[in-house]
């Protein structure tokens, strides 16, 4: 129970800190955060699918006109899913909060997969660290990366086991496309150009944080499914035009996809998932 209080604490906090338009809807806010964030929801019953994400999954707190991936899941493709997404989510935070834990517990006994879209926050997450060490920071990071996740995925399959019985959960993991780091957008934007050099970054480490850094988090994902049986990878590389960059035409800022954007990924998204989950709903 206290965890769970914790777990609700932080969430409102997050929330109350990254969510600048929440003011202009708050009863769709107050009604829908515990459930979409924290998977705190009524009971449900035959969801197939969890999900932990971060503003890949879901910008539609404070960006409602912007479909992101989850969206586009649920509305265009009908999956039925429980779960927590949450813009500036990352790894460390599910793990060490339990958070996929609670998304186990409230998808219920016919859950059978989690969709993770985690890590990019993690690997590019304050950039000023980088500065002076670049190639220490990014292993650094990588391998915190490697091992936080690879810890979700056996806690929560023991959980899963313990509670439900039957077989361990299949873990489905997306990458992320190419970002545009020209792109204007809010100030302070992480992985945008303005932001990178105001860090200390040098032109030759803005690209190779923005595009080498994200080729290499898409390798070491691919990488891991070969150590663990039960994590499945969904390559989304090069759905909005690039290498090197994704089209201007398809982003919202210079690390997320316009609606039209994550159309495009999903399509690509359910393509692969449908070959890892037999078409179930």
């Amino acid at each position: 129970m206290i965890k769970r209080i914790l777990l609700i604490g932080l969430i409102s906090f997050s929330l109350f800190n990254c969510d600048t338009k929440k003011h202009q809807y708050p009863e769709q806010f107050q009604s829908q955060f515990l459930c979409y964030v924290g998977a705190i929801c009524p009971t449900q019953r035959g969801v197939k699918y969890g999900i932990l994400g971060d503003s890949w999954t879901d910008l539609g707190l404070s960006l409602p006109l912007i479909e992101s991936l989850r969206v586009q899941l649920e509305k265009n493709y009908q999956y039925k899913m429980v779960g927590s997404t949450l813009a500036g989510q990352t790894m460390k935070t599910v793990y060490q909060t339990g958070l996929h834990l609670q998304v186990i517990e409230e998808a219920g006994p016919d859950i059978k997969y989690m969709l993770v879209s985690l890590g990019g926050n993690d690997v590019q997450g304050s950039p000023s660290r980088y500065v002076g060490r670049f190639a220490e920071e990014k292993q650094l990071r990588f391998e915190t990366v490697k091992n936080t996740l690879l810890d979700i995925i056996r806690t929560g399959n023991i959980y899963k086991v313990q509670k439900y019985g039957g077989a361990p959960l299949i873990w489905i993991i997306n990458g992320y496309d190419y970002p545009n780091p020209d792109i204007p957008s809010n100030p302070g934007a992480t992985g945008c150009r303005p932001t990178l050099r105001d860090a200390g970054f040098t032109e030759a480490e803005v690209n190779s944080f923005v595009v080498d850094s994200l080729v290499d988090y898409n390798n070491l994902l691919r990488d891991l499914t070969t150590h663990e049986p039960q994590l499945k990878y969904i390559n989304l590389l090069g759905t909005l035009g690039g290498p090197s960059f994704s089209q201007a035409g398809h982003m919202w800022d210079c690390i997320h996809p316009n609606t039209g954007g994550f159309n495009l990924l999903a399509k690509r998204y359910v393509s692969a998932l449908e070959g890892y989950t037999n078409y179930e709903k």
